[in-house]
């Protein structure tokens, strides 16, 4: 009996094997199923089945049966690298990481590209980007041509990019350029490449890489938006806020939901010192996104220019209880503390802690050292104006 079982397990097992070659998933299927029917035990079809699952995308199904192989082999180190896969698509991290670390644990060799590669994402997820960038380079190292190679280069041009290693950025982008991993395309990395070269202020060619976004997708709101933030921008040499004003609306007529258009259309209208408008376009941000302390800080910026200074004291308060940690906001309050009542000593504390947050600052540094040196009985120091946030993409 025992023999004929194992006759029968493995002629269902070939007829998998060739319903697999031809393609016919559900055939394979039932084949691995009838040989598991002969015997429950056999790591073969447990296998297939698994991977099958997997390869459809059904992985709670592969789980339960990559967990009866490891019942029976629990040092089998592929199976570990697979479950961490699976878990890892299930946005399972904690499961994801405890099998990877199993996974390398049993391997015989642990310089598994496939194995890294997991393993990188869920740094990535995690948000540990060091650790992701070291994973994502090790399956480089390992295996150069590995089959998800460009999806590596586009993770890594994204971590080098918030590790602020432009250039490194830069050359992930350029190299996946016209192959991008799928289902990104050339346009999304014009974008990426745009965007680094933002941040290295190089704003004329940021300009260019938008451009070419725009020539490809005409209503593209995310790159509409970029635009209208550089042009808006005082220090390029095409700063123009019609323009700016022009792109923005453009952006909010593609996506009137991103609440970070309307806060930049506000910003353009205070350019311009339209505060109606302004105060418009900031209630819709607010409306859309009430927890942004940029927003508030700007709101407090227009209330002080208004001479509201009750409303923008409330709105730099709302700010520093949802960061505490933006040198902008404190350094408005100290201006505020200034105007008001001329309150001299909190309006030093303010600028203290500015100062601490941004000690590179030399407006914070000249403020600080200017109402120090001053004292009651001199003549009044001038007050100063209010700041915005200079990246207000670094609070979203």
């Amino acid at each position: 009996v025992q023999k004929l079982a194992t006759v029968n397990e493995q002629a269902w097992l070939t007829l998998g094997n060739l319903a697999e070659m031809m393609a016919d998933w559900e055939r394979a299927m039932n084949s691995y199923e009838a040989a598991l029917r002969h015997n429950p035990y056999s790591i073969t079809a447990l296998s297939h089945i698994a991977s099958l699952c997997r390869g459809r995308e059904q992985f709670a199904k592969a789980v339960d049966y990559f967990k009866r192989i490891l019942a029976l082999q629990e040092n089998n180190g592929e199976t570990w690298s697979a479950l961490g896969h699976c878990y890892l698509m299930m946005d399972n991290l904690q499961e994801a990481y405890q099998a990877y670390q199993q996974a390398l644990y049993h391997l015989q060799s642990p310089k598994d590209p496939k194995l890294w590669y997991g393993i990188g994402i869920l740094y990535d997820r995690y948000g540990s980007i060091e650790h992701a960038e070291e994973a994502f380079s090790a399956v480089m190292k390992m295996d150069p041509q590995f089959e998800k190679s460009n999806e590596i280069y586009f993770r890594l041009g994204i971590i080098y990019k918030q590790q602020q290693k432009y250039d490194l950025s830069l050359q992930c982008f350029r190299y996946i350029l016209h192959n991008p991993p799928r289902p990104l395309t050339e346009i999304d990395i014009w974008f990426q490449t745009g965007h680094v070269y933002e941040q290295q202020k190089e704003y004329e060619l940021a300009k260019e890489a938008y451009e070419r976004v725009l020539s490809e997708n005409p209503d593209h709101a995310k790159v509409l938006q970029q635009l209208g933030w550089l042009f808006h921008q005082q220090n390029t040499s095409f700063s123009n806020q019609p323009t700016a004003i022009q792109y923005l609306t453009r952006s909010l007529k593609a996506d009137s939901t991103d609440a970070q258009s309307w806060y930049l259309l506000g910003r353009c209208y205070m350019v311009e010192q339209n505060y109606n408008k302004a105060y418009e376009a900031y209630q819709q941000a607010v409306y859309r996104d009430a927890r942004n302390p940029t927003f508030w800080c700007s709101i407090g910026v227009l209330y002080y220019q208004i001479n509201q200074y009750r409303d923008a004291l409330d709105a730099y308060s709302r700010a520093i209880r949802l960061n505490p940690y933006i040198s902008e906001v404190w350094y408005d309050l100290g201006t505020l503390y200034e105007s008001c009542n001329n309150q001299i000593q909190d309006a030093l504390d303010a600028y203290q802690r500015a100062s601490e947050l941004d000690p590179s600052n030399p407006h914070i540094r000249q403020r600080l050292e200017l109402l120090r040196k001053s004292n009651p009985s001199s003549a009044p120091v001038s007050t100063p104006v209010p700041q915005d946030v200079n990246n207000p993409y670094q609070y979203q």
